[in-house]
């Protein structure tokens, strides 16, 4: 383990908040449909200004649930 690394003490609902994110964003990618802040809010039923706050958090879980179906819808 590299204990250069950051890591930050979130509380519980910090983390079930960031669950509730990915999900969310999860669910849109899945539909096709667009994720933006203003429908994340409305999703998950908090504002938008809120969801800033974790602004470059849900940009690294978009990136990582659109390259995973990325990787699955190539064919084998």
């Amino acid at each position: 383990m590299n204990f250069e690394e950051y890591y930050e003490d979130i509380t519980d609902t910090e983390a079930n908040l960031l669950i509730d994110i990915y999900e969310a964003i999860d669910a849109l990618v899945y539909h096709r449909q667009s994720v933006t802040l203003v429908r994340l809010a409305h999703e998950l039923n908090i504002s938008s200004a809120e969801l800033s706050d974790y602004l470059p958090t849900i940009i690294t879980i978009l990136n990582k649930v659109e390259e995973y179906y990325e990787v699955r819808q190539k064919p084998d």
